[in-house]
């Protein structure tokens, strides 16, 4: 076995770091659709530069279109995670997310960039919760789409 490697989602950017790719994205859900990528690119994740919330704010709404979640209607509780993902990004270079503490490692950081795997949290399982770790994506449901 060749040992651990990096792998992107080509959906959603989600970088995950392993033997092989998830077979299913757990960020958005795309069946086989990581690709290997090396350490630099993984690395680099951060982009090409600074964001504004708007902008931020627009990424997300286009990541949450045709899923089974949406960002939170909440508009104030979303403008506070994007203010800590963006005073992140300036901080450590990685749009990290505001509700996870970082341990100084770049590869264990990773992990932590907004959105995160929310999909696997306890938050999202939990049928009278729904939402990610942090509030920022909720699941959609009829009422929500009406919203």
């Amino acid at each position: 076995m060749p040992g651990k490697r990096y792998w992107r989602c080509y959906v959603c950017n989600d970088i995950h770091y392993g033997n092989a790719g998830p077979e299913i994205c757990p960020t958005c859900g795309v069946k086989h659709a990581y690709c290997e990528i090396d350490k630099e690119e993984a690395m680099d994740i951060e982009g090409d530069g600074e964001m504004n919330k708007k902008e931020l704010r627009q990424i997300w709404d286009k990541f949450t279109e045709n899923q089974e979640f949406m960002l939170n209607p909440d508009t104030g509780h979303v403008d506070v995670i994007i203010k800590g993902v963006l005073a992140n990004e300036k901080k450590y270079g990685l749009r990290l997310c505001p509700c996870r503490l970082r341990d100084g490692s770049r590869e264990r950081d990773l992990e932590l960039i907004c959105p995160c795997n929310f999909k696997t949290h306890e938050t999202w399982k939990d049928p009278e919760k729904q939402h990610c770790w942090c509030g920022l994506f909720v699941k959609r449901n009829e009422k929500s789409d009406n919203i």
